[in-house]
């Protein structure tokens, strides 16, 4: 899955000129959280709506004749400079990796310098959501498998003689060996866990993940 398939191609953008209010504005009317700042179409900023809120959109000044001057504070006196970005042909798990460890809710995407899209945390999750078709009907069901390519196809096989579709499937490693979670177009999950159990495959329930209880 790359960012370009997924992120926003008409961004909401500012320019650093732009008021604050008018910054805010824009978040309220489009019911967004982030604002790029562009100028001649490449990113020269970020703004965010905490960002904005956190700040005063006047400043007071007092004159050297004594006069009370308001000023409106734009963008650019508040905009992040140093941006994080992605490029369309990053991978949605790129874009996913960064927003775990930055705790950021969007990435510009570029191309150079030119932003081309937006790709936001609700993007990552539908795109995840897809992949994994969890919004059919269906069961998810997960199998103990060793290390070694030929479980996985006899695993397949086997659900093929059973005349199940296959949703989705993720392979992750679970200690010396791979836990397979398989999403099936099937109710009847009772019936397959008997009928891959009986095959000798190892189907584990809740306990074998979390550890027995009363165990010292």
């Amino acid at each position: 899955m790359f960012v370009g398939k997924r992120m926003t191609r008409n961004v909401i953008t500012v320019s650093r000129g732009d008021t604050l209010r008018f910054a805010s504005h824009l978040l309220q009317e489009h019911r967004i959280h982030q604002l790029p700042v562009v100028e001649v179409g490449e990113l020269i900023g970020f703004v965010s709506g905490t960002d904005i809120r956190n700040s005063t959109f006047e400043e007071t000044t007092v004159s050297q004749t004594g006069k009370i001057v308001v000023k409106n504070k734009t963008v650019e006196e508040i905009m992040m400079r140093e941006v994080i970005t992605v490029s369309p042909w990053d991978t949605v798990e790129d874009a996913l990796l960064i927003f775990h460890k930055r705790r950021l809710g969007a990435l510009p995407v570029v191309e150079g310098k030119k932003l081309v899209g937006i790709i936001t945390k609700a993007d990552v999750l539908a795109a995840f959501c897809d992949t994994l078709r969890i919004e059919e009907p269906g069961v998810r069901i997960e199998v103990l498998l060793p290390r070694e390519a030929g479980s996985l196809i006899q695993l397949v096989r086997k659900l093929g003689e059973l005349k199940i579709e296959i949703r989705s499937l993720i392979l992750s490693p679970l200690r010396e060996g791979f836990v397979a979670f398989i999403r099936l177009s099937t109710i009847d999950v009772a019936a397959v866990k008997k009928s891959l159990k009986d095959a000798g495959f190892t189907v584990p329930e809740l306990s074998d993940f979390l550890g027995r209880t009363g165990e010292q």
